[in-house]
């Protein structure tokens, strides 16, 4: 009998230190996936920004389209040049549409996030963790192609005025 009362003793100990250690775990994961959630609002308000600023480009960019197509300048690395910036702009608007579907997937997970197994708080840790480090990325490559598009645009303007004050 007092085999057994030890036995049950030693099993119900550990039984406890068992769930102590999963709720340490569990914790732990919460404490994590709270940073990412701080992280993520972070993200969402760069992306933000980076709307705001790459809706100022696509504008600027139509304006010099249009000043171009008004003095129907014909000139090939201008042409060019506008028609790569087209592509990016295009290309970074793509971008920009799968960023809003990832952030908003990215706040489904946030639902119930304490009630999950581990595993799949683990597996929902890392996925965050990838969709912030390719937003981050992302948003970094279209803010260096902004910024050579602004240059690049100045140089433009700057051989529409010459090949204008030409003509006059």
């Amino acid at each position: 009998m007092k085999t057994l009362s030890k036995t049950l003793l030693a099993f119900f100990t550990f039984l406890l230190v068992l769930v102590g250690c999963e709720n340490t775990q569990k914790k732990g994961l919460i404490e994590e996936f709270d940073k990412l959630e701080m992280e993520h609002d972070s993200i969402e308000q760069v992306h933000a920004d980076f709307q705001s600023i790459h809706s100022e480009m696509v504008q600027e960019h139509q304006e010099l389209k249009t000043d171009i197509e008004a003095l129907n300048i014909q000139d090939s690395t201008l042409l060019a040049d506008l028609a790569k910036h087209e592509a990016i702009l295009k290309n970074h608007e793509a971008i920009i549409k799968s960023h809003e579907d990832i952030i908003e997937e990215d706040a489904k997970l946030k639902a119930g996030f304490d009630q999950k197994s581990e595993t799949e708080m683990e597996a929902e840790i890392k996925e965050l963790k990838e969709h912030h480090k390719a937003l981050m990325s992302q948003h970094e490559e279209m803010k260096k192609q902004h910024e050579m598009m602004q240059k690049e645009h100045k140089l433009m303007i700057s051989k529409i005025d010459s090949i204008d004050n030409a003509k006059m």
